[in-house]
């Protein structure tokens, strides 16, 4: 497993360490009891054949957890990873990192080539990660998945998701977290998606300006992933305070390699 000065990562099964994952939960997203992830499904996870993964630190505190469950797609298994979170004093260390990297080291050791979970189109940060540092790739827009939940950062909207599908053989995705990237040839079909880099304070200060905003991304990924595009690359310009999904028509051979 991934492992640093400060922390490792190993499973989780004692009942002490996952109720730690439901405080976690309460200080990432401000969940209120109703929209916890439950005990009883973190402890199911691990043993229907699913994953809870922790940060331990060298005093023995647990500093982010993942988890994900088993599921059946297209004659094969698969992982759903339904929730990672970093205590907000943790955050930028990579210990997010460290832990995809053992969930797919985990799910190769069984032979599992294929991860996939959702994410708010509307986080900046989680789009780059996913889609740039994981090598992700996006082909799946669901509109208000959850339904209206008690975290303050998803600032009253309708809880839109994209979903991710992390191949995780593919050269692609072996590129994308050894950093070594291989230039893609120049598509003529190239589409972008644009967003404000401040969109998360606008969901606080300005809501109706990012109701608006999320409409119009939803608009755009439905007919474009209709059409048959997929979301496989993202990218940030600061002088222009604007971040761009970037999506090509699907092509397996190309956008799995």
């Amino acid at each position: 497993m991934p492992t640093s000065r400060n922390y490792r990562i190993e499973p989780l099964s004692d009942l002490k360490r996952l109720r730690e994952c439901l405080e976690i939960q309460r200080k990432v997203w401000g969940f209120s009891d109703l929209d916890l992830l439950p005990l009883r499904s973190l402890v199911v996870s691990g043993r229907i054949g699913g994953q809870v993964f922790g940060a331990i630190d060298t005093d023995n505190n647990l500093l982010g957890f993942l988890t994900a469950v088993p599921g059946y797609r297209e004659g094969r298994v698969y992982l759903h990873s339904h929730m990672m979170g970093v205590l907000p004093e943790y955050r930028n260390r990579g210990i997010g990192r460290s832990l995809k990297l053992a969930q797919r080291q985990d799910a190769l050791s069984r032979g599992i080539s294929r991860v996939e979970w959702t994410f708010d189109p509307l986080e900046i940060r989680n789009a780059y990660f996913n889609i740039e540092s994981l090598g992700a790739i996006c082909r799946q827009y669901d509109v208000d998945i959850y339904g209206a939940t008690s975290s303050p950062l998803h600032g009253n909207l309708p809880t839109d998701r994209l979903l991710a599908e992390w191949h995780l053989s593919s050269p692609r995705v072996a590129a994308h977290i050894s950093k070594s990237i291989i230039p893609r040839v120049a598509s003529n079909k190239v589409v972008r998606l644009e967003l404000p880099l401040n969109i998360r304070e606008l969901k606080t200060t300005e809501p109706v300006s990012a109701a608006h905003i999320q409409r119009q991304l939803r608009h755009g990924f439905l007919e474009l992933f209709g059409n048959g595009y997929s979301a496989i690359g993202f990218t940030m310009d600061e002088s222009r305070n604007i971040a761009s999904y970037v999506l090509e028509p699907f092509d397996e051979a190309s956008i799995l390699s």
